[in-house]
């Protein structure tokens, strides 16, 4: 496969460069023991031996002021929990740490813990880059966790390789007092269809410029699959028994065609004009009131108390694409992991299972706002005093987190850029599919 090949080119180039070095806890880059991975390495082996604290590295990518506090106070609280191990918080950016993890394990020098992506731990298992669970959990651990959720973290082989850190979901974000003043009513919108007639009632518009969006698909923090996930209810541009394209459906033909209305509404400047302020983190077109909708995760709250703290806000669910299909949405999530080759399994683990334990998970989701994989939480949680957050739970329900089969990896690298022409009006929405169809059905038949 495509995937595996570049891969296997990762780590081979890794074998042939020095050891990356790891990033102190404050993002500055010294060398911790002289490996990246820490103080866990034969010189803290030789350390536990004679009695002495290990040290463990955690690596993440939580930098932000709204989280990373908060991750090193529940590093602090393990170090404090135990005298044992010592954990170190070693934050690298996102789009970075994924790489530096696959060139330290080729290396034979990983960190010790990391945080990583739940919808590729199979994936990840099948290349060994992680190393499995196994032998420290027993039932009652496994089963503290929705099944849908450690079903993820379980490799073909039906080998736990991580166990869940947060999962998300996404749901409709509204600005209340927009909604009052135009008279629409949450609980009114219910299909696609009430969602555009909310949406106009929201409009301001003055002369042929729009001055507010009551709504527009894409926007936000969500994809075209998203909506695809929630019309087909729970499925995407694939089916798994056998591994088939599922792309130019006639539903999809719709979903495709509709958002791409929803664009040329409002016109293709309005819409890139608030493309461009939603990733330039600069301006909040939702947090500002040039928008009263938006679909987020349920993340954005963290982001809300920062950038606009006196905001009143509600959510809804993604309404149903008709009536009876249901209020489907994607998500995904993280997990803690040990990557493989790691020095000092044991110690890796108790921080694991620190992390994973109701009272950690409920101090990540008060303060920080995730949501837990864990399935003993109920209401009494001070974190669902909120009533936001009851709402979002409401929404976690009809979460569907997509796992890709291992055979057809990177398809999305394939398929997405076609559809983005429908997208964005290069294309007819109808061609854009049939090419992307075309294209998945080559990707399968290439990497059976």
């Amino acid at each position: 496969m495509k995937r595996q090949k570049l891969l296997a080119l990762l780590l081979a180039a890794a074998m042939a460069v020095t050891a990356i070095s790891g990033c102190s806890s404050n993002g500055g880059g010294s060398q911790q023991s002289g490996t990246a991975g820490g103080a866990s390495s034969a010189g803290a082996a030789s350390k536990a031996d004679d009695g002495k604290v290990q040290e463990l590295t955690y690596w993440g990518w939580w930098s932000s002021e709204a989280r990373k506090p908060y991750i090193q106070e529940m590093v602090e609280n393990f170090n404090k929990s135990q005298s044992k191990y010592h954990v170190t918080y070693v934050d690298i950016p996102f789009g970075d740490i994924f790489t530096k993890n696959i060139a330290q394990i080729a290396a034979g020098n990983p960190c010790d813990v990391i945080a990583n992506t739940m919808e590729e731990v199979k994936f990840r298992a099948s290349q060994s880059q992680v190393e499995s669970l196994d032998s420290y959990l027993d039932d009652a651990a496994k089963g503290a966790f929705y099944k849908q959720y450690l079903d993820a973290c379980t490799g073909e082989d039906g080998s736990v390789y991580a166990l869940p850190l947060s999962v998300d979901t996404r749901a409709i974000f509204y600005n209340k007092k927009q909604f009052g003043e135009a008279g629409v009513k949450p609980e009114e919108i219910k299909t696609w269809d009430d969602l555009v007639a909310a949406a106009r009632r929201l409009d301001v518009k003055k002369g042929s410029k729009f001055e507010r969006v009551g709504f527009l698909p894409l926007l936000g923090n969500n994809s075209v699959n998203t909506w695809i996930t929630n019309a087909n209810s729970g499925t995407g541009f694939f089916g798994t028994d056998p591994i088939k394209a599922t792309v130019n459906t006639s539903v999809n033909k719709e979903v495709l065609q509709w958002i791409r209305s929803q664009i040329e509404y409002y016109g293709q400047s309005k819409y890139d004009e608030l493309t461009a302020a939603f990733k330039s983190g600069m301006q909040d077109p939702f947090a500002s009131g040039a928008m009263s909708m938006v679909v987020q995760t349920s993340a954005y709250t963290s982001a809300l108390k920062k950038t606009a703290p006196d905001l009143e806000y509600g959510v809804i669910p993604l309404p149903e694409f008709k009536s009876g299909t249901g209020h489907t949405t994607d998500g995904g999530g993280f997990v803690v992991e040990i990557p493989k080759g790691a020095k000092n399994p044991e110690g890796s683990y108790e921080f694991i299972k620190y992390v994973t334990s109701k009272e950690t998970q409920e101090f990540l989701s008060d303060k920080i706002g995730d949501f837990s994989a864990r399935n003993d939480f109920d209401d009494s949680a001070a974190f669902f005093q909120n009533p936001v957050n009851k709402d979002l739970a409401k929404c976690l329900e009809g979460t569907k987190t997509l796992i890709v089969p291992n055979q057809i990896k990177g398809y999305q690298d394939v398929v997405n850029p076609l559809i983005d022409e429908g997208v964005l009006g290069k294309k007819s929405t109808d061609a854009a599919l049939d090419a992307a169809q075309k294209a998945m059905e080559d990707f399968i038949a290439s990497n059976q």
